[in-house]
């Protein structure tokens, strides 16, 4: 019985792996970068896309930009920009 729940806790842990991971970097407590890579066999990462924050002397945000993956090019390509204002 107790061999049949570990086996049992042990498939579900390994059935939970997500499937997107992030990286965010932060400076001052602020976060400056989301990076997102997809998982794949439980242990291959692949670059999805990034997401870069711009903050004002008042530490708002006041540009996101968003780039996406290219394999082709093996480097990441703007796709969106947005500026905030007050």
């Amino acid at each position: 019985m107790i061999a049949e729940l570990i086996i049992s806790a042990v498939a579900s842990v390994s059935l939970s792996t997500p499937k997107v991971v992030y990286n965010v970097a932060s400076e001052d407590k602020k976060v400056t970068n989301i990076e997102a890579y997809s998982v794949s066999e439980g242990k291959y990462l692949k670059r999805m896309y990034k997401i870069n924050f711009i903050y004002n002397a008042d530490g708002e945000v006041t540009d996101k930009n968003t780039y996406q993956w290219d394999e082709r090019n093996s480097g990441y390509i703007l796709k969106e920009t947005e500026k905030f204002t007050k």
